[in-house]
């Protein structure tokens, strides 16, 4: 028994580092005189505008923009309240700039949309799930002719308040499948129970 308890140990000690799927919500009202924005020339005002990318937080990293940020990836997308979701053509990422703003851009220096507050950003790396909230806008916020799959995006203004949020399982409402780590844990479980009967005295047991 000691020997297989020994040997089960190492298997889980040898097990890699299993990637956590994270997904990056942020989203805010689109404001303005005449016109909160446009999609591909058709117009909106006072649309909520929800931007998402799902990535692993094994590929969270600093070397890309000197900051915490998500892959750079096309693909991601963006969802305006009565006109649908689309895609974003060109490569976007969330980032975490460690001077108090979250939010998803398409270069360093810049965001499409962003949420302000240095009590939870100053600190926060991208790589734990963090609850949905309502945060002070980036004032520097800002989507001008960008293009996606429904045409060229741009949107005036946004108001006061993003809200932002870092979930996990939270775009695809579905039941996973266990993975390997899962898939041992039911093995260890299982074999912990053969060994407890053997030291029981089963004498059906075979011993190693």
């Amino acid at each position: 028994m000691t020997k297989t308890v020994g040997l089960l140990a190492l298997t889980l000690a040898a097990l890699p580092a299993m990637a956590s799927s994270i997904t990056f919500t942020i989203s805010a009202t689109a404001t303005g005189s005449f016109s909160g924005g446009s999609l591909n020339g058709d117009t909106f005002t006072n649309a909520l505008i929800t931007f998402i990318q799902t990535t692993d937080t094994t590929d969270i990293s600093s070397s890309t923009c000197g900051y915490p940020c998500s892959p750079d990836v096309a693909g991601n997308t963006v969802t305006i309240a009565g006109l649908g979701t689309v895609t974003l053509s060109g490569d976007t990422y969330f980032f975490d700039n460690a001077i108090n703003i979250v939010g998803i851009t398409n270069e360093s220096g810049s965001a499409y949309l962003g949420a302000d507050d240095g009590s939870v950003f100053g600190s926060y790396t991208l790589t734990t799930l963090l609850a949905s909230a309502s945060y002070p806008i980036y004032s520097g916020s800002a989507v001008s002719d960008v293009a996606t799959s429904g045409g060229s995006l741009s949107i005036t203004s946004f108001g006061d308040s993003a809200t932002f949020q870092a979930c996990a399982g939270c775009a695809v409402a579905s039941t996973p499948e266990p993975g390997p780590l899962g898939l041992v844990c039911v093995g260890a479980i299982l074999l912990a129970a053969g060994l407890f009967r053997c030291r029981r005295g089963s004498t059906a047991c075979v011993r190693p």
